[in-house]
């Protein structure tokens, strides 16, 4: 049967609001038990002239539809970037500094509060760093790099969202404390997996963000001169509902 309202009103009724919420709750009542489906209209009701079609931002590779977001960028075959300790600190153990990642950030404008998911993956080549300077790991194969999501800006990377950071090592021969390539042949003295020095990591981050500009993007803290991100790759999905 359809939906009949406990308390109607005609000209002249005093509308109380204990009146207004019995109705409100006699149709929760209906909506979540009581509806037939006799009640439902079984005709379309809805064209795909309603819904609006994804605005796509070319640049940041970014679609936006009435659901939320979709879209990312990788480093495809050329596209190489790079994390440097000469940008967070000289390699100085003290320091706390993270510096932007060139080229992983990333930028949604939200129309509403939503669900943020931030994927990212990177292959990184670490040193070798054998150089000396005061406040520096005396121990070369001690030496790392850690990279971290962050939300806003780089400093956050650090502040708020150190904990989601992963590292790798200095391509530093363990046993000698010297550089881990052997020249005479021009590779690593063994399997570079296995030496810690090419990693490969990848994370997914979720955020709750209000309504506006939101940028996420990957940060580095590096004890080692010179980290080639050689591979990389970083996606958005937004959700509002």
């Amino acid at each position: 049967m359809s939906f009949s309202p406990p308390n109607t009103f005609v000209d002249g009724t005093t509308v109380t609001s204990a009146d207004l919420e019995g109705n409100y709750q006699a149709l929760r009542v209906y909506l979540h038990g009581g509806i037939v489906a006799g009640d439902i209209q079984n005709v379309q009701w809805i064209d795909t002239r309603h819904i609006q079609p994804p605005v796509y931002e070319p640049f940041s590779q970014v679609q936006h539809g009435v659901s939320g977001h979709q879209g990312g960028s990788d480093s495809g075959l050329v596209r190489l970037t790079f994390c440097t300790k000469y940008l967070s600190g000289g390699g100085r153990t003290s320091s706390n500094a993270f510096h932007p990642i060139p080229q992983t950030a990333i930028t949604v404008d939200a129309r509403r509060a939503c669900t943020m998911l931030f994927h990212y993956w990177w292959e990184v080549e670490a040193g070798p760093d054998e150089s000396t300077g005061a406040g520096q790991n005396s121990t070369k194969a001690e030496r790392k790099v850690w990279i971290a999501p962050y939300v806003g800006t780089p400093d956050t990377a650090y502040s708020q969202y150190r904990m989601h950071a992963q590292e790798a090592a200095n391509n530093i021969n363990i046993n000698t404390d010297t550089n881990g390539w052997d020249g005479s042949v021009v590779s690593a003295l063994r399997p570079y997996t296995i030496q810690g020095a090419y990693q490969s990591r990848d994370g997914t981050f979720m955020y709750e963000a209000p309504n506006g500009i939101t940028t996420f993007g990957l940060a580095a803290h590096s004890q080692i001169d010179r980290v080639a991100v050689v591979n990389w790759g970083v996606s958005i999905e937004t959700f509002y509902l």
